[in-house]
């Protein structure tokens, strides 16, 4: 595997303006009528109702989880780590994401004057014309944009260094960023293992025999793992490939009506997917540790 060739680093920077401000003439206010210190509290007001940062917050959090879904972790500067394989699907996923909050950039724009005159009701004597930025300002308060930088090796780092030392210093680099390719690929044991611990969990019964609740999205997040996981397979994981392809076969080609009470329901198969999901989530207790032991190293071979 050549690292600098499979893989980059990417982060993700998401600005927004959070509608809330501090009044120092209420925090004095408050204090002063507790009989307490000035330092006491903070009084942060809402300067929007809540409403209108809606859509706009939720489309930040689906960039955030969608970030972090498509890349591996890799160091804790904010980078992570995208494959060459997955790069396509993760920027056209975020710069759809781009496009949306832009949308919804200027449809907030739009409604500004709206929800100031709805603050100006709920705020009463604490609103004040000149906390809210102008439409211009808000232009620039709101964004979302990716950087993708190489992965830089030992080499890098050498021919930058002057020292006597430079070979062992090198073996720590290499070291480090091993370190960090294992982790990376211990990730995606992670999230798939809690993924089908999830689905194992829900498809108990109750202390009165009853199924427990079983959403659509169990079944949906194991469906959108087994089509990432094979991306971000950067080693080549070979045990890795055999248990995804093991969850897609036995879990995510379920319907989420045939495992609980609905018309669609299929007891035989509900008995199938537990057991299935039971046996696999055992398979990948093998990759994690209890909490006092240290996690065994799952063999991985080098693609």
């Amino acid at each position: 595997m050549n690292l600098s060739h499979d893989a980059m680093l990417v982060s993700l920077r998401i600005t927004a303006w959070s509608g809330r401000l501090y009044d120092r003439q209420a925090s004095t206010h408050v204090a002063v009528h507790h009989e307490a210190s000035v330092t006491a509290g903070r009084y942060n007001k809402c300067l929007l109702p809540k409403a209108a940062f809606a859509t706009l917050t939720a489309t930040m959090s689906a960039a955030r989880s969608t970030h972090y879904a498509q890349t591996l972790p890799w160091d804790d500067q904010g980078s992570r780590l995208l494959t060459v394989a997955n790069y396509e699907d993760y920027t056209k996923l975020i710069d759809g994401l781009r496009e949306r909050m832009v949308r919804e950039r200027a449809r907030f724009i739009e409604d500004y004057d709206d929800n100031i005159e709805k603050a100006r009701l709920d705020l009463g004597k604490l609103f004040r014309i000149e906390d809210y930025p102008s439409k211009e300002a808000l232009q620039g308060k709101f964004g979302l944009r990716y950087r993708i930088v190489p992965v830089p090796d030992a080499d890098h780092f050498m021919a930058k260094l002057a020292s006597d030392d430079t070979e062992r210093v090198k073996r720590d680099i290499e070291s480090q960023i091993e370190e960090r390719l294992h982790d990376a690929v211990g990730d995606l044991y992670r999230r798939l293992g809690e993924a089908v611990e999830r689905v194992s969990e829900r498809l108990r019964e109750d202390d009165e025999g009853k199924p427990l609740v079983f959403r659509d999205s169990m079944i949906g997040n194991i469906r959108d793992l087994v089509d990432i996981v094979p991306r971000l397979n950067i080693f080549g994981d070979d045990a890795l490939a055999q248990l995804c392809q093991q969850v897609k076969d036995r879990i995510a080609g379920v319907e989420p009506d045939a495992l609980r009470p609905s018309r669609d329901f299929d007891p035989v198969a509900r008995a199938r997917v537990k057991r299935d999901a039971d046996a696999l989530a055992e398979k990948f207790a093998g990759y994690f540790a209890p909490a006092a032991e240290a996690a065994p190293e799952p063999v991985r071979e080098a693609a």
